[in-house]
């Protein structure tokens, strides 16, 4: 393909996009305001529907109301009458109030004076029937009543109860005309039509206006009978006019309303989007033709005769210059020129080192491949040497060396903890933006969260030789429904915001009080602060504020985000307001209270083990793992057996009979599921207590191991004080627990 066609392409592949997104985006502009009329036409019929049920509603309620009169209990129907003929008097919308009685027969007619003749037989047998067999109100279609001449209106029948049986029908006759009064209110614009149709499909009001009685048109009756509940249709009304029409039909009638909007306001828009759009397009690709011709004059000619003189490329003397008034073809030239010479040369060497070139693209390739293959290893296991580092570290502590070891490990240990923060924090946000977070709700005291952040966080204060002040209310008093590892993660990680930007010797303090029916904890401190228009800027992903940037801090600005949909996920609030920069911030953490709980929560592991006597087993297929593990208890008075399967495991725990085991679940052939469920088996295991330490913290996982009989679950790297904790019958407060069952409490991961 020549240049100027590349141009001249390149011209109208601009243009075109520009006008498919144009014409796109007029189109569904156009649909979403059709979509907006269809939608305020069905909201209309649902308003209208609504009044109109609440008219026969009334009724209902009336009539209900005076089948409880004491007229009726005496059968004093000469009475009745004349309270009915009162209560008719009182009823705008009632053509008429009659009584019935179980055969049918007309009782009372308060239109008529007493004496009257009446009906022998009603004049809609089947809707007194109907009461009478279901015992419930009824609403019947359009009727006639021959003894007022023949006048239109709309029975409401209420049946009179009595020992459990019908002895009574009230019939409210409902004036159409109150329905008219209804739609003719709404000022339905010309071309426009509304009406309200009975069940068999007469109208019993319409606008514009057909007398009540009349047939609907075929069209809408059968969308209505066959169609769902709401819908929508295009066809013609009585009218002759083209319309696209909305309909409702009533659960408590089965009467429906229907609102036709004229076919121009539908597709007008589309129309006349259509034509611009076409104009537009033709205006567009005809500058896109003018732009090609211009560019092909100014830069296709020189490019071709600098093709021309190209191929004489590798010869000398060069002769590679082409004038043009672009600066870009002309350094080409020049370019070229020189290339030229050096062409030749070049080649020959190229050509001698060809072969050494492939030679060394294949083992690039190689070593590419190898690099893949071992970032994925990496990915994949950089979790699970973090227990045995950790471990490691703890065993270095108390072993006597020379103190730049003591510095190295210090170091070491700090390090990790970072790393494995950055990490979890990570790995929260991803859930939280997956939606796989999961949260093990129980009834939590606000005082044992506040106890444990403070408790959290007490290193950094105490490094930076601040004080942290707890005020308010009695917060052992507030309980909320929460997860407790995660409400301590929020607040620890207010605390640790708060201790950051507050100088040396500064002070942070933590406010507890109940409001209405919400717990409120708020942070203050005596930091940087920000300005208000930051207030929800500072809950982005990875912000951080550019004054906080002068501060010596370390983060990757996810710590805040994460404590705020943590806050959400518990039905709460997280905001943020400060005075201003340098007059530091409060966060506010607003929480639903709950009741106190009337039960105790168990411990979590068993109280056989003395801290230093008992016997533990570690069983981990990671030798590292379970062998820095083992020497860690040993340095902690405890008797330990290591094994590095389930098989060798069952074996160990037989003559050793530990009191305490730590197993990882994912061993090969026989899993940790599998050898929990094999130990518990042995008579000797009664009081054996099973603790996971494995890199598999997923709910299911947790399942599992509750399931399985394990009294606690650690996801490693755990922390070293809680696996020492654990081994000698404490209880941390911030593992990841499963609770013992308690009588008329449901076992549940906390």
């Amino acid at each position: 393909m020549r240049l100027r066609t590349s141009l001249s392409l390149l011209a109208f592949a601009t243009a075109i996009p520009l006008i498919a997104f144009a014409l796109l985006a007029a189109d569904l502009v156009v649909k979403q305001e059709n979509e907006s009329l269809l939608n305020a036409a069905k909201a209309r019929n649902r308003a209208l529907m609504s009044a109109a049920d609440g008219i026969v509603t009334d009724a209902i309620d009336t009539l209900q109301a005076l089948s409880t009169t004491s007229e009726l209990e005496k059968d004093d129907l000469r009475t009745f009458h004349a309270l009915a003929q009162r209560v008719l008097a009182t009823q705008a919308t009632w053509n008429n109030l009659l009584l019935h009685d179980a055969e049918g027969r007309q009782l009372v007619n308060a239109s008529l004076p007493w004496g009257t003749a009446l009906l022998p037989k009603p004049v809609s047998p089947e809707s007194i029937a109907r009461a009478i067999s279901t015992g419930r109100p009824t609403v019947e279609d359009l009727t006639v009543a021959p003894l007022l001449h023949n006048r239109l209106s709309l029975p409401v029948r209420v049946p009179v109860i009595r020992d459990g049986k019908v002895a009574y029908v009230l019939t409210a006759a409902l004036d159409p005309a109150a329905f008219q009064r209804l739609l003719g209110a709404q000022d339905v614009p010309f071309g426009w039509v509304s009406g309200l149709v009975d069940g068999r499909g007469r109208y019993i009001a319409r606008t514009p206006f057909k007398n009540p009685g009349s047939m609907a048109g075929k069209e809408y009756i059968d969308h209505v009978r066959s169609g769902p509940r709401e819908g929508w249709y295009h066809g013609t009304t009585l009218d002759g006019y083209d319309t696209y029409s909305a309909y409702f039909r009533s659960d408590l009638t089965g009467w429906s309303i229907g609102y036709a909007l004229p076919t121009t306001l539908i597709t007008g828009g589309s129309q006349r989007a259509a034509w611009l759009m076409i104009f537009g397009a033709i205006s567009s690709l005809a500058a896109a033709l003018g732009i090609g011709v211009w560019l092909v004059r100014r830069i296709a000619n020189p490019m071709s005769e600098l093709a021309a003189a190209a191929e004489t490329m590798g010869e000398f003397p060069a002769s590679l210059r082409v004038a043009s008034t672009i600066d870009e073809v002309s350094k080409l030239s020049t370019a070229l020129n020189r290339a030229s010479i050096g062409l030749a040369e070049r080649d020959r060497e190229l050509r001698q080192s060809r072969e050494e070139l492939r030679e060394q693209a294949a083992e690039l390739l190689r070593e590419n491949a190898n690099k893949s293959r071992f970032l994925a290893l990496l990915s994949h296991e950089l979790r699970n040497p973090l227990a045995p580092l950790r471990i490691g570290l703890a065993v270095l502590a108390r072993q006597s060396d020379r103190k730049r070891a003591e510095d190295t490990r210090a170091m070491m240990e700090r390090q990790v903890a970072h790393l494995v923060r950055l990490i979890d924090d990570l790995l929260d946000m991803s859930r939280i933006d997956r939606g796989v977070l999961e949260l093990r709700r129980e009834r939590v005291s606000v005082d044992s969260v506040v106890a444990n952040a403070v408790e959290m966080v007490k290193p950094e204060i105490e490094k930076k030789q601040q004080q942290v002040t707890v005020c308010g209310d009695e917060a052992s008093a507030l309980f909320v429904d929460g997860d407790p590892v995660r409400l301590c993660q929020i607040l620890s990680n207010l605390l640790s915001n708060a201790c950051k930007f507050t100088p040396i010797g500064g002070h942070v303090e933590l406010m507890v009080r109940a409001e209405g029916d919400d717990v409120l904890i708020a942070v203050s401190d005596e930091g940087i602060g920000f300005e208000a228009k930051d207030s929800s800027r500072i809950f982005e992903m990875f912000v951080q504020l550019e004054e906080s940037k002068t501060q010596s801090t370390t983060g990757l600005g996810v710590g805040l985000p994460i404590a705020r949909s943590l806050v959400e996920m518990h039905g709460g609030r997280l905001t943020a307001e400060s005075p201003g920069l340098g007059h530091g911030a409060t966060f506010t953490v607003r929480l639903p209270t709950a009741p106190a709980p009337k039960g105790v929560a168990l411990r979590i592991v068993a109280e056989s083990s003395e801290h230093g006597k008992g016997r533990v087993l570690v069983v981990d297929d990671n030798l590292d793992a379970a062998d820095s593990l083992g020497e860690l208890l040993r340095l902690n008075d405890f008797e330990v057996r290591v094994s590095y399967d389930a098989a060798e495991a069952l074996e160990v725990a037989a003559s050793f009979r530990p009191d305490v085991a730590f197993i990882d679940l994912n061993m090969p052939k026989m899993g940790g599921i599998d050898l929990a469920k094999s130990l518990q088996s042995e008579t000797w295991a009664q009081r054996l207590v099973l603790i996971a330490l494995t890199g598999m913290g997923q709910q299911k996982d947790l399942d599992l191991t509750r399931t399985a009989g394990f009294r606690a679950h650690l996801v490693k790297p755990a922390k070293l004080d809680d696996i020492v904790r654990l081994a000698s019958g404490d209880t941390p407060n911030n593992i990841v627990p499963i609770r013992a069952e308690q009588k008329g409490d449901e076992s549940r991961a906390s």
